[in-house]
């Protein structure tokens, strides 16, 4: 056998197993369909107790841990029995079949083997590895592990380390990981055969799959670039991967792994058009996309889109989309969009970034969303984000719980401040302007009306704040602002200004402030009043431009 086929005969069938173990080939109980009508309140005894009636079984638990009394609201139903209890119960409880009962057990937590090994000692079979907790990662001490036809047993140490030793085997064993509040874990092993003289020892790891239905299997694209066989594939098989050097396809269903692509992570893959695998340890790259139900580290590249089911760390690269519903360590770059659950490092996307929570930087060209913690953001229109550690930069609107130094026209932020301002200057311009923002910056809109009859009267502010000084009754704010006249041709002026504007709050609503401000004027009739105190003014062919002093002041309401 070549060493190719011998990677391929130790790509290693996982079935997930329970207690007593399970019936392969036969329709358990925990399959079996059922059809309820809606039920407004009942209590979960009761929904145990009518559907172990109808299907000849029993439920088995233990009554300390199984709120019986507790009721719940059940809407019609069809499907199996599975979902029932999923339903009734939700995703903490494990659901055990024995001949004649369905066993619950509370078990919220679940382990996975890290890089485990086996080597062959004489007539000996040795398998090393650690145990981990799925969603920390942490070690798990003290956790058995066994195989229950040979009666050989371990115990992983302080570190989460085993060592397991079976004599003789000469057929497949079921090892089993087990420990308190956990989900037991049972996976297959095919035992070494010394078929070579230089033998390689594959890697493997396993990753319990998601109770939740968010694996790449269960998106749109996923479904739409991926066949059936290949998604019933890893369904059957589950959290068991081999981790192999090499794999090229040229679409999903062509590859050199054949129907075990979705079971393996590779060191390289390298696909013509598209890919479909288990995972990736080092570089991907496609000519159109590339599809993975676990992790992907290093690099990712891919002309049109890349979808992820785990975690990618390093760099990430896309036409189009890059779809992570895991979480994002790293570099991350798509042509029109890129979305994770958390991301650790920098995304940069023509139209949008989305991530849950977000430490570090989003640039996209259109908007940034990050719903908990929020690094730095930079949009061209929008950016929403949770409690805002860096910069909010946009060119219209901001919205966040909190944020120091948002940087935008408008800045909806839940603990920043929103005033609206009936103002005077220099230039007799009557004008209502708001203002919006965080703990240190803010942003200001305004419109009004100019007395001076020699322009057009009416006239749009936009600028943005900073507080230099703010306390309970006084402050001080630094505002850079651009006033841009709306009419006829011949009457339109720009006046680009920055102000200091001193405040005293007299109440808990409102605020008088007034202060000096430094401008720079052009108007394009040549006749036109300048305003304030003038500094040097000079005329030509396009009009009168001029910088000079004025004084600006108002009464503010505090929303």
């Amino acid at each position: 056998m070549t060493a190719k086929g011998l990677v391929k005969d130790f790509m290693i069938l996982f079935v997930l197993f329970f207690s007593h173990g399970l019936e392969i080939f036969a329709q358990g109980n925990l399959d079996k369909s059922v059809s309820m009508d809606g039920m407004a309140t009942v209590s979960i005894e009761e929904l145990l107790k009518s559907t172990s009636a109808k299907h000849d079984f029993f439920f088995s638990y233990n009554s300390n841990i199984i709120p019986e009394d507790s009721l719940v609201n059940f809407p019609e139903y069809s499907g199996d029995i599975r979902g029932v209890l999923l339903r009734a119960l939700g995703p903490k409880y494990e659901f055990i079949e024995t001949p004649g009962y369905i066993v619950i057990r509370y078990a919220p937590n679940k382990l996975y083997l890290d890089e485990g090994i086996d080597t062959q000692q004489g007539n000996s079979w040795v398998i090393t590895g650690q145990i981990k907790d799925l969603d920390s990662d942490e070690l798990i001490a003290y956790a058995s592990v066994y195989e229950r036809s040979m009666l050989a047993s371990s115990m992983t140490d302080k570190n989460g380390y085993f060592e397991l030793k079976l004599k003789n085997p000469d057929k497949s064993v079921l090892l089993t990981i087990s420990k308190e509040n956990y989900r037991d874990t049972t996976f297959m092993l095919l035992p070494p055969f010394d078929i070579s003289a230089k033998k390689k020892n594959p890697k493997y790891k396993f990753y319990p799959d998601s109770e939740e239905g968010d694996g790449v299997e269960n998106t749109y694209i996923g479904r739409m670039f991926t066949g059936f066989k290949q998604r019933m594939q890893g369904l059957n098989i589950g959290g068991f991967f081999a981790e192999v050097p090499v794999q090229v396809s040229l679409i999903p269903a062509v590859s050199t792994h054949g129907m075990m692509n979705t079971q393996a992570i590779n060191n390289a893959s390298i696909n013509i058009f598209g890919g479909y695998s288990g995972g990736v340890n080092g570089v991907e790259l496609a000519g159109l996309f590339n599809i993975n139900r676990k992790n992907v580290d290093y690099l990712q590249a891919a002309g049109l889109f890349n979808i992820v089911g785990g975690n990618t760390k390093g760099v990430q690269l896309a036409g189009i989309s890059n779809v992570v519903l895991g979480n994002t360590s790293g570099f991350q770059a798509g042509g029109l969009v890129n979305v994770s659950k958390e991301t650790k490092g920098f995304q940069l996307a023509g139209l949008i970034n989305q991530s849950k929570s977000m430490d570090g930087l989003q640039i996209a060209g259109l908007g940034n969303q990050s719903i908990e913690k929020t690094g730095t953001q930079v949009s061209g229109l929008l950016n929403k984000g949770g409690h805002v550690t860096g910069w909010q930069i946009t060119s219209l609107v901001n919205i966040a719980d909190s944020s120091k130094y948002p940087i935008g026209l408008i800045n909806i932020i839940k603990s920043g401040e929103k005033t609206i301002s009936l103002t005077f200057d220099e230039s007799q311009m009557i004008q209502t302007v708001f203002r919006s923002g965080g703990t240190h910056t803010y942003g200001l809109i305004g419109i009004g009306n100019s007395l001076l009859g020699d322009r057009n009267p009416i006239a749009v502010d936009a600028g943005l704040g900073y507080h230099l000084i703010k306390s309970k009754s006084f402050q001080t704010n630094a505002e850079l602002i651009s006033r841009t006249s709306i009419g006829s041709y011949g009457k339109n002026y720009f006046t680009g200004s920055f102000k200091l504007l001193p405040a005293i709050n007299f109440s808990k609503r409102f605020r008088f402030y007034i202060g000096p401000s430094f401008n720079f004027g052009s108007f394009e009739n040549v006749e036109s009043t300048v305003p304030g105190w003038i500094i040097d003014k000079e005329t030509n062919d396009f009009g009168i431009h001029y910088l000079y002093y004025g004084i600006s002041g108002g009464l503010q309401v505090i929303l």
